[in-house]
């Protein structure tokens, strides 16, 4: 893996790997190179294990999506295939649908924080094999976006106001 991954990212190869395997995906035996690009900007923590592993499945053709240039992956691998949920959903929701992404697939603990995003289909999965069955068409749940989730947007802005007051921080909306 090269591109200035941190330790967590490093560690992603076993998780992959492990989670790959546990889910009853097997991988042809080859040498396979990452590469973070661009090399300038460190990667941290472990939210790239599940597009890693995307990537991994659609080169050895176990996912046949077409269009997976419009789809952002994120989130933790167990193990055992699970997705664990991460830190910043919001952010990286937001700056998916900035980057011009029409779906994100998110661990289903951060479903409704990063649904609360218009204009960006947000997909809260709890293993990969949920991913993988989405990829290649099985619509076995229904993607959640922003005009669903008015009460918790609500929150969060009064939540942040307030906090933004009792800091004496400037604030900026994020163009929700």
């Amino acid at each position: 893996m090269v591109g200035l991954p941190d330790n967590a990212v490093r560690e992603s190869k076993q998780r992959v790997l492990s989670a790959l395997a546990n889910s009853a995906f097997r991988l042809p035996r080859m040498n396979v190179t990452v590469n973070l690009a661009p090399a300038d900007i460190r990667k941290e923590g472990s939210g790239f294990d599940l597009p890693l592993a995307v990537g991994l499945l659609k080169t050895t053709d176990i996912v046949k999506a077409e269009h997976l240039d419009e789809v952002a992956f994120v989130g933790e691998l167990g193990l055992d295939g699970t997705i664990r949920s991460v830190r910043g959903a919001l952010p990286i929701a937001i700056e998916a649908r900035k980057q011009g992404f029409k779906a994100l697939f998110v661990p289903k603990a951060n479903e409704r924080e990063a649904g609360v995003v218009n204009h960006l289909k947000v997909y809260g999965v709890k293993t990969l094999k949920e991913v993988v069955d989405a990829l290649n068409g099985n619509p076995k749940f229904n993607a959640r976006s922003g005009r669903h989730a008015r009460r918790f947007l609500c929150c969060t802005n009064h939540l942040s106001a307030r906090l933004c007051r009792s800091q004496g921080a400037s604030c900026s909306q994020a163009g929700l």
